[in-house]
C-alpha cells in the first residue's frame, strides 16, 4: 500500500510538471492541451491497464499492447528526467549570466528546446529498445580451481521476466543461443516468469527445451513469488528443472556442487524460510560450491570455507541509465560483474531480458558462460 501511495504522488508530479513544461507557457488550443494531458494520463496509469490485461484470457495483440504501455511509460519518466536535467543547467548557466528567469518562460524559445527535448528522448528510448531487443551478450569467464576435476561449462542465466508480452520465438531464440554454447550445466538465478503457469504455458514449454541438453537449474526470485511460488515450484519440476529451494546436488562427477536459496527479500513473506544449512547439504569438503541467490545481498551463514561462487540477479545492472546508481546502492553496492563478498567471488548478472519499459540503456543484456577448469594445489598456492 505505501509503494502505491508513493507511486501516485510521483505519477502526479510529472504529470503535472511535463504538462506545466509543454503546454502551460504555450497558446496551443483546447484540444491540444487535452490530448497531451490524456497522453501523460495514459503514460503514467500504463502499469494499472497492464495489470487489468494480464488479468483476461491472453490474445495476440495484448503482445504487442502491453510493449506499447510499457514503452510510453518508460519514454514519460525519460522526459521527465531529461527535462529536469535540461532546466537544470538552464536555470544555472542564465543565474551566472544574470538573466532573467522568465526567459525560461519565453513561448517562442521554450517551444524550440521542448521540441529538441522531446526528439531526444524519444531517440533514447529508440535507442533503449534496440538494446534490449537484441540478442543477448555472451560473456565468458574461466576460473580455476583445485576443486575442479575436469573442465566444466556451466551457462548463466537471470532476469528473463517471461509474461504474455514475450513471444514463444522469442523464448526459443535464447534457448537456441544457450543450446549452441554445449554446457554441461545451466543455472537460472530467479525472475524467470511474471505469470501463472497455465498462462505462459506455450513460452515455458519452449524454456523446458533447455533440459534436453544440460541439467538445468533454477532458483526462486523475487518475481516467483508475485506470481506463486509453490504453484512454479510444481511446474519447473514438471519441467524437468532442478529447483534451488534450500536445495543443491553435484553437477555429474565434475567436483561442482550446485546449489541455492529462495530469493532474501521475498521468501519469508511469501512463506518460505531461507535454510543454508539444508542448501549445503551433500556438499563435500572437497566440491567447488556455487550458491545461487537471487539477490545479491549477503546471505547469513555462508562464508569461504562451505561456498566458492553465488551466482546473483535482480539488478538487470540498473537496466536504463541513470538508475544504476539507486540501482547499486539498494544492492549493497552491488550492480553487476564479480565482487568479494567475505573472501567469497559473487557474480551479478545484468539479466538475459528486462523487466518493465522495453529498453536498455547502459546495462546490455547477458548470457553468462563459466569455464571451470582443473588447477593443481601448486598453482593454487602460487596464486
Amino acid at each position: 500500500m505505501p509503494f502505491i501511495v508513493a507511486f501516485f504522488i510521483v505519477a502526479i508530479s510529472v504529470i503535472a510538471i511535463l504538462y506545466k513544461t509543454y503546454v502551460g507557457y504555450s497558446n496551443y488550443s483546447l484540444g491540444s492541451r487535452i490530448s497531451f494531458l490524456l497522453f501523460l494520463l495514459i503514460s503514467m496509469g500504463a502499469p494499472f491497464i497492464i495489470f487489468i490485461l494480464k488479468n483476461n484470457t491472453p490474445q495476440d495483440w495484448m503482445l504487442y499492447a502491453i510493449k506499447g504501455l510499457y514503452f510510453i511509460f518508460g519514454f514519460v519518466f525519460v522526459l521527465f528526467a531529461v527535462s529536469f536535467v535540461r532546466d537544470l543547467v538552464w536555470m544555472i548557466v542564465d543565474f551566472i549570466r544574470h538573466t532573467p528567469i522568465e526567459e525560461i518562460k519565453n513561448p517562442p524559445h521554450l517551444g524550440k528546446i521542448n521540441l529538441i527535448t522531446i526528439i531526444f528522448s524519444l531517440a533514447f528510448c529508440l535507442y533503449g529498445v534496440y538494446e534490449a531487443e537484441k540478442t543477448p551478450q555472451i560473456l565468458t569467464h574461466t576460473i580455476a580451481s583445485p576443486k575442479i576435476k575436469k573442465p566444466t561449462t556451466v551457462v548463466m542465466i537471470s532476469d528473463l521476466h517471461i509474461d504474455i508480452d514475450v513471444s514463444s520465438e522469442r523464448v526459443k531464440k535464447i534457448v537456441d543461443v544457450i543450446k549452441s554454447l554445449n554446457p554441461d550445466g545451466i543455472v537460472i538465478a530467479g525472475d524467470t516468469v511474471d505469470n501463472s503457469p497455465e498462462v505462459i504455458f506455450n513460452q515455458m514449454n519452449e524454456l523446458k527445451k533447455l533440459s534436453e541438453k544440460a541439467k538445468v537449474y533454477i532458483a526462486l526470485g523475487n518475481h516467483e513469488f508475485y506470481s506463486g511460488a509453490m504453484d512454479w515450484t510444481l511446474a519447473f519440476g514438471y519441467m524437468n528443472f532442478n529447483v534451488l529451494g534450500n536445495y543443491g546436488e553435484p553437477l555429474n562427477d565434475t567436483g561442482i556442487f550446485i546449489t541455492g536459496i529462495p530469493d532474501l527479500n521475498a521468501a519469508p513473506n511469501g512463506g518460505m524460510r531461507i535454510d543454508v544449512e539444508g542448501a549445503l547439504y551433500g556438499a563435500g569438503a572437497n566440491d567447488y560450491v556455487i550458491l545461487t541467490s537471487h539477490t545479491p545481498k549477503t546471505v547469513k551463514g555462508v562464508n569461504e570455507n562451505n561456498v566458492d561462487l553465488i551466482l546473483s540477479g535482480h539488478t538487470h545492472g540498473g537496466q536504463i541509465y541513470p538508475f544504476h546508481y539507486f540501482t547499486k546502492r539498494a544492492n549493497e553496492g552491488r550492480l553487476a560483474g564479480f565482487y568479494d563478498v567475505n573472501g567469497i567471488k559473487m557474480y551479478v548478472s545484468r539479466g538475459t531480458r528486462y523487466w518493465g519499459p522495453p529498453m536498455r540503456i547502459g546495462a546490455p543484456s547477458e548470457i553468462t558462460v563459466f569455464n571451470f577448469i582443473p588447477e593443481s594445489k601448486a598453482d593454487a598456492s602460487n596464486n
